[in-house]
C-alpha cells in the first residue's frame, strides 16, 4: 500500500476519546474514560449482520496489552458460499446501476468517514495496535481519500474505446467496452486493514462488481468499519460481504468456482499460494506482496530532509507497512554522521500504547510477530551488526503488549539475513556503499521490488539512480507519497502480480467486450465477399 504521508503531516489527530454508540459489526464497549474494552466482530452477509454457522468464534487480541479485546466469527464454508450467494444476486442490481449513482454512493460514504473520523480512530488503534495520530492519518484520513479520489477515474470506465477502420478491404468500426468482472475476493492484511479493503472493494464496486470480503483475523475491525459506512451510504444489501475466520474460509473462497477475481495483499509466501489456487479456475488475480525497500541516500543529499524520510519509512506503524523502509544505504564516507544522526532521530521517539496520543509507535500486531523481529535483531547482531541506537518509551510499557521499541542497527552487510528478508518490524538497517553503482547492487540485491525512495540534491541524477532500482515505486526525495489519479504501484519480482491504483487496477478488475460494426453496405468489401463469385 502507500501511505498519504501529506494527510499525516497536516493533521496531527490529538486528544482522542474513543466513544460508544453504533453496533453494527457486534458489541462495542467503552469504559468511563472512553477506552475500547470490547470489540466482537461477526459476518456481513447480504446486508446484515450475523454469526458464523453454528455460532463458532475465535478470540482477538489488544496489541497494546495482549489482553482479549473480543471475539471474531469463524467461518465454514457453508458461510463463504451464502456471502458469494449474496454478492451474485447484489450484482444483477449493482452492474447496471448507472455509474454516476456509484459516484454519489463513494461521495456520501467519505463524508461519513469525515464525520465519524474520531470514533473511527479509537477503534481502530485499539483493533491494529497503530499509533492513535498514525491510524487516523493512514486508516482514516487515508480511507476518505480513495473514496474522493477513485471516482476521478470513472471516465476510463465509462467511455468505449472506438477504433474506426477506413480499409481498402473493409469499411467499419471497432468499439471495446469495459464491463465488470463479477464477484471479487478481496483478502485484506492485519496492517491498516480499513485502508486496504478500500483500496480493494472501492475500484472494484465503482466498476460494477461485487465484493466479498476476507480479513486478517488479527486486525478485523477495519473491514467492518468500512463496510458499516457504505452501508450507511446506501449501499445495496450484497454488494459488500464479509467472512471472518483463519485460514480455512480463505482457502474456500479463493477455490470458490463463482468468484471470478481475487485481491490478496500479505506474505509472497501465501501469495503464490493463492494465485496457485487461484488459477485452478482461471480466476484473475491481483497479488502486493512483500517488499524490502531500500532508501538510497546519495553522496550530495540533504540529512535534514533524506534522514527523518527514512526513520518515518521504517517506523511508520512499527514497520508494519509493505513498502516500509527497511534498508538505509548510504555513501561510506558519511557513512558515521548517518549512524550517528539515525540514533539521535529514533531516540527522540516514544513507543508504547496505540491509543495514547503521546505514542509515536505502537506495538506490533501478535505475540508472535513482536518475537520474530526480536529474534531476527539477535541473529543479525550474532551475524556481525550492532546496535546503533534505540528510541525511548511512552512511560511503562503494559504487561502483556507485542512490543519492539524502535532500533538502529548499523554495520549491517546485505549477506545478512536481515537485509534480505522481511523484517516487518521497526528496525532500520544501515549499509554502507562505496559508489552509486554499489549503492544500486545493494539495493537490488533482494528477491523483492516493491518500492523504493533515492534521496540527492541533484534530481536528474537521483532519477537516473531511480531508473536502475528494480522496483516498481520509486520515489524521489519522499517517502510513501501516496499513489492517486492514474498512478498505479505493481510489485516487481516477488512482490507482486497485477497492479493497485489506477486505470491499470481497473483493467485487472474488468473484462473487455469488443463489438465491430460495419458500416458499406456493399458485399464485396466485406470478408464472405472473398466467396461472393461461387454464390453469384
Amino acid at each position: 500500500m502507500s501511505i498519504g504521508v501529506r494527510l499525516l503531516r497536516s493533521n496531527p489527530c490529538k486528544d482522542y476519546k474513543l466513544v460508544p454508540g453504533f453496533d453494527g459489526s457486534g458489541q462495542r464497549g467503552v469504559d468511563e474514560d472512553g477506552r475500547v474494552i470490547a470489540v466482537d466482530v461477526r459476518n456481513f452477509v447480504g446486508g446484515s449482520w450475523q454469526p458464523a454457522e453454528g455460532e463458532r468464534t475465535t478470540v482477538n487480541f489488544d496489541p497494546s496489552t495482549g489482553k482479549q479485546l473480543g471475539l471474531l466469527a469463524e467461518s465454514s464454508a457453508a458461510d463463504v458460499d451464502r456471502a458469494v450467494g449474496a454478492a451474485i444476486e447484489a450484482g444483477r442490481e449493482w452492474r447496471e446501476t448507472p455509474l454516476s449513482q456509484r459516484i454519489e454512493l463513494l461521495h456520501r460514504a467519505a463524508d461519513i468517514v469525515d464525520r465519524r473520523a474520531e470514533e473511527l480512530t479509537g477503534l481502530l488503534a485499539a483493533d491494529t495496535g497503530c499509533a492513535i495520530r498514525m491510524s487516523a492519518a493512514l486508516q482514516v484520513a487515508g480511507t476518505s481519500m480513495l473514496l474522493r479520489e477513485w471516482p476521478k477515474l470513472a471516465p476510463y470506465l465509462e467511455r468505449p474505446e472506438a477504433a474506426p477502420i477506413d480499409a481498402s478491404a473493409f469499411l467499419g468500426q471497432w468499439e471495446t467496452h469495459r464491463l465488470p468482472l463479477g464477484v471479487i475476493a478481496a483478502l485484506t492484511p492485519f496492517n491498516v486493514p480499513m485502508y486496504v479493503v478500500g483500496q480493494k472493494a472501492i475500484p472494484a464496486l465503482l466498476a460494477g462488481n461485487t465484493v466479498v470480503v476476507k480479513p486478517s483475523p488479527l486486525a478485523p475491525a477495519g473491514p467492518a468499519l468500512f463496510a458499516e459506512v457504505l452501508a450507511e451510504a446506501g449501499l445495496p444489501a450484497g454488494a459488500l460481504n464479509i467472512v471472518n475466520g483463519g485460514a480455512a474460509p480463505s482457502q474456500h473462497l479463493v477455490a470458490h468456482p463463482e468468484v471470478a477475481g481475487v485481491s490478496f495483499t500479505g506474505s509472497s509466501a501465501t501469495g503464490s499460494k493463492v494465485m496457485a489456487t487461484a488459477s485452478e479456475t482461471l480466476k484473475r488475480v491481483q497479488l502486493e506482496l512483500g517488499g524490502k525497500s531500500p532508501a538510497v541516500i546519495l553522496e550530495d543529499a540533504d540529512f535534514d530532509l533524506a534522514l527523518p524520510g527514512a526513520v518515518f519509512g521504517s517506523v511508520l506503524h512499527a514497520g508494519q507497512i509493505c513498502v516500509a523502509t527497511s534498508r538505509l544505504i548510504v555513501p561510506r564516507g558519511r557513512y558515521e554522521e548517518a549512524c550517528e544522526r539515525l540514533a539521535g532521530l529514533v531516540g527522540a521517539l516514544r513507543a508504547g500504547p496505540a491509543t495514547d496520543p503521546d505514542t509515536d509507535v505502537g506495538p506490533v500486531v501478535s505475540a508472535s510477530s513482536a518475537k520474530r523481529v526480536h529474534d531476527m535483531i539477535a541473529r543479525a547482531q550474532d551475524q556481525g551488526a550492532k546496535i546503533a541506537g534505540r528510541a525511548g518509551t511512552n512511560g511503562e510499557l503494559p504487561d502483556g503488549g507485542y512490543y519492539v521499541v524502535p532500533t538502529v542497527l548499523r554495520d549491517v552487510t546485505s549477506e545478512m539475513d536481515i537485509a534480505q528478508e522481511e523484517t516487518f518490524g521497526p528496525v532500520i538497517t544501515v549499509l554502507a556503499a562505496d559508489s552509486v553503482d554499489h549503492a544500486v547492487e545493494i539495493a537490488n540485491s533482494t528477491r523483492y521490488g516493491l518500492a523504493a525512495s533515492v534521496w540527492g540534491s541533484d534530481l536528474v541524477a537521483a532519477r537516473a539512480v531511480g531508473e536502475r532500482i528494480d522496483s516498481g515505486t520509486v520515489w524521489v526525495n519522499e517517502y510513501g507519497m501516496a499513489h492517486v489519479r492514474d498512478s498505479p504501484m505493481e510489485g516487481w519480482k516477488y512482490s507482486g502480480v497485477g497492479a493497485q491504483y489506477g486505470t491499470a487496477a481497473l483493467d485487472g478488475l474488468t473484462r473487455t467486450k469488443s463489438f465491430y460494426t460495419a458500416l458499406d453496405p456493399d458485399p464485396a468489401r466485406r470478408p464472405y465477399g472473398l466467396l461472393g463469385a461461387k454464390w453469384n
